[in-house]
């Protein structure tokens, strides 16, 4: 029975150790203070490893109500590079405590950057809870 668990041990160890190195790192920004009703809010940034935070920059955020109490926002994503890229983006709702909701619409969609191109991703949430978003992007997988 023993070495039936080291050996199951020492391949989940194996196994997770491989899925961590392998993950595709993902760069997030979200607004500084989630109560900002202005039009152009402040951003922060958590960046990940992986390079990404060299070859793209979120320009700025744009935020408006749609039926008077959905917050819809653009974001505009600058490629710094002269290379194209293949992204995915995906924006995860939250309310005013931080705390994500759960949202069907909170999937990853691909967005394609020319060479030193800006484009704008744009969603509404749907919940008049929503106040603040996590904008998460990665590299698309070839």
């Amino acid at each position: 029975m023993k070495p039936l668990f080291i050996y199951l041990h020492l391949v989940f160890i194996i196994f997770l150790n491989f899925s961590c190195n392998s993950t595709n790192p993902v760069y997030q920004a979200t607004k500084e203070d989630p109560s900002d009703p202005s039009l152009l809010p402040d951003l922060k940034r958590v960046y990940m490893d992986g390079g990404l935070e060299k070859d793209l920059a979120v320009v700025s955020i744009n935020q408006g109500n749609v039926n008077k109490d959905l917050l819809r926002i653009q974001v505009n994503l600058e490629n710094l590079t002269k290379k194209s890229m293949n992204l995915l983006y995906k924006i995860e709702w939250m309310n005013e405590d931080g705390i994500v909701l759960n949202d069907s619409s909170s999937v990853w969609m691909p967005v394609y950057l020319r060479g030193a191109e800006i484009v704008a991703v744009q969603s509404i949430a749907s919940s008049p809870y929503a106040k603040n978003f996590w904008l998460k992007v990665q590299r698309a997988k070839k």
